[in-house]
């Protein structure tokens, strides 16, 4: 890691040079993938290829079991995917990314480069574009496989602009990315004014491209309003979600919970911001160890030192369930550090608990706006169950990211 930290202190070293102020980033042919259009055409406004590489490296100190354990992982291939976009008849909008790797550095195999599934892959046609003057900003209708948007701040962020190396693990766990992308649904949304609504009805099926409508089903909403100007601030979006799961004996679960309630506020005024997000529900179960109440919340506050170049980001994040067991870990990078390949603790690898808690304090800083960023940052991190320690660490945490 330490290498990896000596490298990009030297980007830092040049990108704040006198004279220099990151002028060398509009050299790189970022949009090399934007197809020449013409904006005007009734059939084709625009069409765009990209790419995005994620990189991460992260150590871990902590206790499970009745032991202590370090562990590395110095190399993460995080995430590579492929994207296109495109508008036609101006009203059609098309989004794809594909994932395209498979990193299974975490359990002692390799890194495999190749077209592995869908991660999103949708349309969405709105009306407003079409017929003006209804008082109506927005009246969509979608299909596909995206991201349940609708029931988490963090989730609603696009995974090249969130403010820290991982999503927290109650993020994760109410929106889950089971099989390596979203699910597949169909959904409206009406915006109007400084409010909107969307609805959608979302397979349970977790396949690599497309789910199918043979396992359980996902009823999403949300009402959002814009608050900003009452408020008196740059943001301030409130929005109040909620989604509940309809699965049978041998159907495929969309997450745990059975029903969750997912209220969330942005806000933003001059260098600083607020996020938070909390989440009330259900867990489905199937045994007392599992199933019950459970709920949470994060508040992550951050502040630009340098505007649209480096900022301060903290994050404080607690769940906690009536079942033993009902709570989950992320997969990175404690939950990791269990399996029989690393340090061989089970306990540590289910990550299964009751209460979980965490405080992570970082930065972002940004050698090319919104095409490279880098974070940093450390993490304290506690999941118990029924009060005994299950973990308890702290992760050091690095990560690069790249967007075409």
């Amino acid at each position: 890691m330490k290498a990896i930290w000596s490298a990009l202190g030297l980007v830092a070293a040049i990108t704040v040079a006198k004279g220099n102020e990151g002028d060398w980033c509009k050299a790189i042919p970022w949009d090399i993938g934007q197809v020449p259009v013409d904006a005007e055409s009734p059939w084709l406004q625009s069409l765009r290829f990209g790419a995005y590489i994620h990189l991460q490296a992260a150590g871990v100190d902590g206790r499970a079991a009745n032991r202590d354990f370090h562990y590395d992982n110095l190399l993460d291939v995080r995430r590579t995917r492929l994207t296109m976009s495109a508008q036609a008849i101006k009203a059609l909008n098309l989004s794809v990314h594909a994932n395209m790797d498979e990193d299974q550095g975490g359990t002692g195999g390799g890194v495999e480069f190749d077209y592995i599934s869908l991660f999103t892959a949708y349309v969405e046609l709105d009306l407003t574009k079409w017929i003006t003057d209804t008082g109506f900003k927005k009246i969509a209708f979608g299909y596909g496989k995206r991201k349940l948007i609708e029931l988490n701040e963090e989730d609603e962020t696009s995974i090249n602009l969130i403010l820290t190396p991982e999503r927290s693990t109650l993020s994760n766990f109410v929106v889950p990315f089971r099989a390596g992308g979203g699910t597949t649904g169909a959904w409206t949304t009406v915006g109007w004014g400084n409010e909107s609504v969307s609805i959608g009805v979302f397979s349970s099926d977790t396949s690599p491209e497309f789910g199918t409508w043979d396992d359980g089903t996902l009823l999403v909403g949300a009402w959002r309003h814009d608050f900003a100007k009452s408020w008196g601030v740059d943001e301030a979006i409130l929005s109040i979600g909620g989604a509940i799961q309809d699965v049978k004996a041998g159907d495929e679960a969309y997450s745990a919970w059975e029903w969750v309630v997912t209220p969330w506020l942005r806000m933003r005024k001059g260098p600083w911001e607020l996020r938070v997000s909390g989440v009330y529900g259900e867990l489905e179960g199937p045994d007392k160890t599992t199933g019950g109440p459970f709920g949470g919340v994060t508040v992550m506050p951050a502040y630009w030192m340098v505007k649209d170049k480096f900022q301060w980001v903290a994050r404080y994040a607690v769940m906690s369930s009536d079942a033993a067991r009902g709570l989950q870990l992320n997969g990175r990078y404690a939950r990791e550090a269990g399996n029989p390949a690393n340090e061989g603790i089970p306990s540590l690898a289910a990550g299964r608990g009751d209460f979980h808690q965490s405080v992570y304090g970082g930065f972002v800083w940004w050698p090319c706006p919104k095409h490279w960023s880098v974070l940093g940052g450390v993490e304290w991190e506690q999941l118990s169950s029924q009060s005994v320690n299950v973990y308890r660490g702290t992760t050091l945490w690095l990560c690069t990211r790249v967007v075409f």
